[in-house]
């Protein structure tokens, strides 16, 4: 590395910092100028005035917002490499793009489809690449580079990539554009129609993934996506609030990250299930048992009093109007195959009949009624009577009501779909839900009527996606429409009740069957020495998932035995803070809430109940009592079979550099080697 070329690096950082900088006193003036416009457009405006165009103020002022965002200085440096071309063209590659004066790009942002040769050039197939820089930082701060070679076939094993992935983590999990691997770079960069699939084993990077590539899409698909949305759906608000930094670093501010149980209200629910009544609820039966209870309303027109004899009669002023039962029938058919959702059906009835009427109409009179005149059929005494018995309005409540409450309504609906132990779990009060209850509230509303298309997203991007139930991947199945999405997680870490056995059943609860299926099993976050151990425990999870193999032969793996449990934990955590990095203590829920006293106030370490691990990572991990882990219950008391093993799997594999497991009961017969 040359100490001139090094500074001269130096110096062009500098320089495209002073330009985004810039580029933020631009905007800022922007904004400035367009909110006052916005502002005073209203005010002081006599009569016959003509104010500047408000909504136009109204869009530049909003359009500023994020962009101002974007260009914050985060004190992270704004490109990590650098590639010169076969034809003598050279870019800088950074989180963000940058221009100069002449509007020349001096940093090319990552996403850039030219940026894809800096992550997928090698030696083998070097995509006109002549040479390659990697850039190690500090914050902000050029550190050093190196460089590559590759029309001369070097190809350099990175130091600078191995410390940036063995740099000690100090708070949320932060972005990995420097360090994206060629097969993590190639699913990134999938098409915006590709409904993606990975399965990922521990430190394989999968979330990562999943976020670069929802920014990826936002850049090369502005025009759609920035419309329609991206959402993040992660499986709790601490596993949002460890990935929250991360999309803004990457220029993505615009993407809404929620869970499961906030699409849905779950997380305000006051009551709770027995562990029974959950499963019943979650199981994918229940979206029978809900289009029965909703379509079920609809009858025949002899439900209506129709008679062959008679037919439905209808007054109209001075005139009377008759409709046959075949007609009648005819039509309720044909809007129950042909409607979506039950009141688009009733009004299909509804208009059928004025039809029907209207066709008399024209042939009596000579002329076609209006649509007042429409509106004034439906309303009529008679029309009204026939679809309250054959079509009746509903509303969710009233449905859900009926469910709960009318065992005779809910025999009807459950039979030859639950069994009657299984149905009367449904019983209840659904004026006080639960969280599985707003599930099933959700499943019928979708059943009455269509979603707001402002509900749906473009792409959604769904993590731990193994432990969504059938009913919860149902609701977000809703919220996607005819979007697509990228789906991550890992079925070795499946820990609730009813965790998905296999990907292709959780993508047909999600409503996709064009589906690309990828497995990642490289890991570059978990040592090997950790991995092996995990390795250990993962066939007996029973799930058809290839072991991880981790490029890291760094990391540590001790064990600290003795019968005072308490000590042995302040004996791991005191020389685990000897190490920089975070200090993650990871025990049973019940166990946690008895050494929370013990830690408090401990700078660096977390204390995290093994139910709500997953996805978190610290340099340094303390398993405390795996036992406890692989015997706790879970929600609502019950134990389920495997779900602490997973759980325990998950414990062990949450550390980046260093694990201590720290026991004073015999370890699970998995762990032993």
């Amino acid at each position: 590395m040359s100490e001139a070329e090094l500074q001269a690096e130096i110096a062009h950082h500098a320089r495209a910092r002073d330009l985004m900088a810039a580029m933020r006193d631009l905007t800022e003036a922007i904004h400035r100028t367009y909110a006052g416009e916005f502002d005073e457009s209203g005010k002081n405006l006599g009569i016959g005035d003509v104010g500047s165009d408000q909504h136009f103020g109204w869009a530049m002022a909003n359009y500023t917002v994020p962009r101002l965002a974007d260009l914050s200085d985060r004190d992270i440096a704004l490109y990590f490499g650098r590639i010169w071309m076969d034809d003598g063209e050279d870019f800088h590659i950074g989180r963000r793009h940058i221009r100069d004066e002449r509007n020349d790009p001096i940093v090319l942002d990552w996403r850039a489809p030219l940026a894809e040769q800096y992550y997928r050039a090698s030696v083998h197939d070097r995509r006109d690449v002549a040479k390659r820089r990697r850039f190690g930082f500090q914050g902000a701060r050029l550190t050093g580079f190196e460089d590559e070679n590759l029309v001369l076939g070097e190809e350099v094993a990175s130091d600078i990539l191995t410390a940036e992935i063995e740099r000690p983590r100090t708070g949320p999990m932060r972005d990995i554009v420097a360090t994206i691997q060629p097969d993590q770079d190639e699913l990134i960069r999938r098409d915006a129609a590709t409904n993606l699939c990975v399965q990922g084993a521990p430190g394989t990077g999968k979330t990562a993934v999943g976020l670069h590539r929802a920014a990826w899409l936002l850049y090369n698909y502005t025009g759609k996506l920035t419309k329609s949305g991206v959402l993040i759906v992660g499986p709790n608000e601490g596993f949002l609030s460890y990935i929250s930094g991360v999309l803004p670093t990457l220029g993505e501010t615009s993407v809404w990250q929620t869970t499961v149980q906030q699409l849905t209200g779950a997380h305000t629910a006051a009551a709770t299930d027995t562990h029974e009544a959950a499963l019943v609820k979650h199981d994918e039966r229940i979206a029978l048992v809900c289009e029965r209870a909703v379509w079920g309303h609809v009858g025949t027109a002899a439900d209506g009093g129709i008679t062959p004899d008679e037919g439905l009669l209808i007054a109209d002023g001075g005139w009377r109007w008759r409709l046959g039962l075949k007609y009648l029938d005819e039509a309720v058919t044909f809007a129950r195959k042909n409607t979506r959702t039950y009141t688009a059906g009733r009004k299909a009835v509804e208009d059928a009949i004025v039809q029907g009427v209207r066709r008399q109409a024209e042939i009596r009179s000579g002329h076609s009624p209006d649509s007042k005149w429409g509106t004034r059929i439906k309303r009529t005494e008679a029309v009204q009577g026939f679809m309250e018995a054959v079509w009746p309005k509903l509303n969710t409540k009233t449905v859900m009501k009926k469910l709960y409450g009318d065992k005779t309504f809910r025999d009807d609906a459950t039979r030859g779909i639950l069994t009657e132990e299984e149905a009367s779990l449904l019983a209840g009060k659904p004026t006080r839900p639960t969280a599985a209850d707003l599930l099933i509230s959700d499943e019928i509303e979708a059943h009455l009527k269509l979603r707001d298309p402002s509900d749906s997203f473009g792409h959604i991007v769904i993590d731990e996606a193994q432990d969504l139930s059938p009913m919860q991947c149902r609701v977000i199945a809703r919220r996607s429409g005819k979007g697509s999405v990228t789906v991550l997680g890992d079925l070795a870490q499946g820990t609730t009740p009813w965790a998905a056995a296999s990907w292709a059943d959780q993508m047909r609860h999600l409503g996709k069957d064009q589906v690309e299926h990828t497995e990642l099993t490289t890991g570059f976050r978990v040592p090997a020495v950790i991995i092996e151990l995990a390795n250990g425990v993962l066939p007996h999870l029973h799930v058809d998932v290839a072991p991880a193999r981790s490029i890291r032969s760094d990391g540590s793996l001790d064990f600290v035995e003795g019968p005072d449990l308490a000590a042995g934990v302040q004996e791991a955590v005191a020389k685990a803070l000897n190490e920089e990095g975070l200090v993650g203590v990871i025990a049973a829920d019940a166990r946690a809430d008895e050494l929370r006293p013990l830690l408090e106030g401990t700078e660096r370490v977390e204390l995290v109940a093994a139910s709500l691990a997953k996805g978190l990572e610290f340099d340094h991990v303390v398993v405390v009592e795996p036992v406890e882990i692989v015997e706790a219950p879970a929600t609502g008391g019950a134990t389920v079979e495997g779900v602490g093993l997973r759980h325990l799997y998950v414990a062990l594999t949450r550390a980046v550099s260093r694990l201590t497991v720290v026991h004073a009961r015999e370890l699970p017969a998995e762990m032993r080697v």
